[in-house]
């Protein structure tokens, strides 16, 4: 574990963010565009090349999608579409959300046909055509509280693919931006791709907020980072490793993009350079705010703005129960994580899968905990670090 100096006691919270919040029972669509669509349709919602649209616009794309979904007699309410963001995306995927389909997000690399006929989908939502949106369309579909919990969207796991409920999206949601308290007015941006829990985040945290999301549909260094002097967000939401890129390969464009971002959420696999987080904060001159979690779970850990070390990856989210466990059985562990030297990470909350695709999950689970298999350790902060294999 690294060397640091207990500066705050270990019971520390950033000051005013709740630790516990609920998760309304609405749906994805109803909670990330409906509303806003109400209060303020004509307030930004959606910026890219092709242009912007507003809360209202994006309502009726999405309604009219929705209700065309809706009159479809498929073999099975399943379907596929492809995981690249883009506007036309994001409106195929809540469209799809407000008619009660299941959806499996494909990564670029993943066969439509095969994956289409391993899922059971009687429709390939990508080559779906998005229907003239005429006006608001009365007579949508409200999701129950029954299919709040079930599946609706599916996307690579560690080990199998993932089933995410509208509940399990929103409370990943909602719990990043309560802990995050991001500025209301400010944009962000999106660059990774939906097929990714970090790629669901990046769209649903600015459009659950209703503050304008800007869409990259480059993931790539320089595209980054000319994204951010392009749209001139807040916010972004990228990993480490593009980031730290950009800073090399892409100078002359970080450099434009200087003093831009309040923030940037840069999100780990594990174990990370603490030089390369560093870098990124000189370079665009903002807070580098790394996250840690998984497609089963969303994000588990992250720093936050007020107070945070470099080599470490945050702390425990609002809504996140984390608990230090042994790593051969998944027992917990009774004591404080500054007192235990490694542990298994388990955790608990709203936000977790509501279950592998054709996969055994009684494994996965002890106690209602998720076992993530990624061994870690604190220090006397509270901080977080995650370890080697």
């Amino acid at each position: 574990m690294p060397k640091t100096i207990a500066i705050t006691p270990s019971w520390y919270w950033p000051e005013s963010v709740d630790r516990v919040v609920g998760i309304p029972p609405f749906g994805v669509t109803e909670l990330c565009v409906e509303r806003h669509a109400r209060e303020h349709p004509q307030k930004i919602a959606l910026i890219s090349k092709d242009g912007e649209i507003s809360f209202g616009e994006l309502q009726q794309r999405v309604a009219a999608m929705s209700e065309s979904l809706m009159e479809k007699k498929p073999e099975s309410r399943r379907t596929v579409l492809s995981g690249e963001l883009s506007i036309s995306g994001i409106v195929r995927l809540f469209g799809a959300l407000s008619a009660g389909y299941h959806i499996r997000l494909l990564q670029a690399d993943e066969d439509h046909e095969s994956v289409a006929t391993r899922f059971g989908s009687g429709l390939d939502l990508t080559s779906e055509e998005i229907p003239e949106a005429a006006g608001v369309i009365e007579g949508r579909k409200i999701i129950s509280l029954t299919e709040l919990t079930n599946a609706a969207v599916a996307i690579k796991g560690k080990s199998a693919v993932v089933n995410h409920s509208h509940r399990s999206l929103l409370a990943g949601t909602i719990s990043m931006v309560t802990f995050l308290q991001p500025q209301l007015e400010r944009s962000w941006l999106a660059s990774l791709p939906l097929d990714r829990w970090e790629g669901l985040l990046s769209v649903m945290a600015p459009l659950y907020l209703g503050a304008p999301l800007a869409i990259s549909n480059r993931n790539d260094p320089e595209g980054f980072a000319e994204a951010v002097q392009q749209y001139q967000p807040g916010y972004a939401i990228s990993d480490l490793t593009t980031a730290a890129l950009a800073t090399r390969e892409a100078k002359g464009a970080v450099k434009k993009a200087r003093d831009i971002l309040d923030s940037i959420l840069l999100s780990t696999a594990g174990v990370f350079n603490p030089g390369d987080r560093q870098r990124v904060a000189k370079s665009f001159r903002c807070a580098s705010l790394t996250m840690f979690g998984l497609a089963e779970t969303g994000a588990i850990f992250a720093s936050h703005p007020q107070w945070y070390l470099d080599e470490s990856v945050g702390i425990p989210l609002t809504n996140a129960h984390v608990v230090p466990s042994d790593p051969r059985n998944g027992a917990p562990i009774q004591a404080l994580w500054e007192l235990v030297e490694s542990a298994e990470v388990t955790v608990k909350g709203p936000m977790l899968m509501c279950g592998y695709e054709d996969a055994d999950n009684e494994n996965h689970f002890v106690d209602g905990r998720f076992r993530t298999g990624v061994i870690a350790s604190s220090d006397a902060n509270g901080m977080i670090y995650i370890l080697p294999d």
